[in-house]
């Protein structure tokens, strides 16, 4: 009932009283016409991308978010950003980016170029395996109670992320099982980093941990290994920070201070949320779910109206 008055409401805000006030980041991971995430908040197919791209650029342009950051008047300015490197982001998207003259950063975890699984995706394979009970009967951070909601209490910044990986591969390797991607679908080599004008590459740590759930040398150690490899290419680099997870409970103090010190100025969220162009060193971003993107602007601006 509450969802449904908000819709009608949402239908009376105008959109010049949005493109006035606020900014649209937008955040997107998988993106091309196939993925095995096609069913996933985090897979966008072509044909939508291309609605959603024009449909932005008829009340804002789009500049790198280097440029949205460094610009002083942000009014009538968008910017895309792409977390954890997927490669249909280059073999399928690109295109379309070209084609709408459209610039855009990926931020990258390194770790995947070296050969590592994403310890998202160790998670995923005791789900889909119905393993995770077992995997609690052994495990010494986790009890019976966890079972329920494994895939988010796993990310939950009490549990040190590197921990929670290490268990399951102690766990993976007592029980002589092994992870087998038929197709990596993130980075796994250079070739993927491109010299092109529309296309920077960012830092979103070496292995995608929950930063807050790590000690201040664990988090250094993810920030740096990832500039360093960033560092050491021939491309256009992002001097923005593109926080792992993205919520505010995903970082600390400790984070904050080790971007500072690494000169990271500016850090990217994911709160589903319109940016406002403020003084604030941390952007919001959304994620577009379809090609409808003016009512979810809308339906966002008035979220960020009622929370007032």
């Amino acid at each position: 009932m509450i969802e449904s008055v908000k819709n009608i409401l949402s239908s009376f805000v105008p959109m010049k009283l949005i493109t006035n006030n606020c900014n649209p980041i937008l955040l997107y991971h998988s993106l091309g016409n196939y993925s095995k995430f096609a069913e996933n908040i985090d897979h966008v197919g072509l044909e939508i991308l291309e609605t959603q791209l024009k449909n932005i650029q008829k009340y804002w342009k789009f500049v790198s978010i280097d440029e949205y950051v460094n610009t002083k008047n942000k009014k009538g300015l968008a910017s895309l950003t792409i977390d954890d490197g997927y490669k249909n982001v280059i073999d399928d998207a690109l295109k379309v980016f070209e084609n709408l003259d459209t610039p855009f950063t990926i931020f990258i975890n390194s770790s995947t170029i070296d050969g590592k699984i994403f310890w998202r995706d160790k998670v995923r394979y005791l789900i889909e395996n119905d393993l995770v009970q077992k995997f609690i009967n052994s495990s010494a951070l986790f009890t019976k109670n966890h079972s329920e909601r494994f895939y988010f209490i796993t990310k939950d910044p009490k549990f040190n992320s590197i921990q929670v990986e290490k268990d399951i591969d102690k766990f993976l390797l007592k029980e002589n099982l092994e992870i087998n991607l038929s197709h990596k679908i993130c980075f796994d080599n250079k070739e993927y980093f491109i010299e092109h004008p529309l296309v920077s590459y960012g830092n979103h740590t070496a292995s995608h941990y929950v930063l807050s759930s790590l000690s201040p040398q664990e988090q250094y150690h993810e920030i740096i290994e990832c500039k360093k490899f960033i560092n050491r290419l021939n491309i256009n680099k992002s001097n923005v920070f593109s926080m792992p997870f993205g919520g505010n409970q995903s970082f600390n103090r400790d984070t904050l201070s080790i971007l500072n010190d690494l000169n990271y100025k500016y850090i990217l969220k994911s709160t589903n949320n319109l940016n406002t162009p403020t003084l604030s060193n941390q952007i919001n971003r959304f994620m577009p779910k379809t090609g409808k993107l003016e009512q979810t602007m809308k339906k966002l601006y008035l979220k960020k109206i009622i929370k007032r």
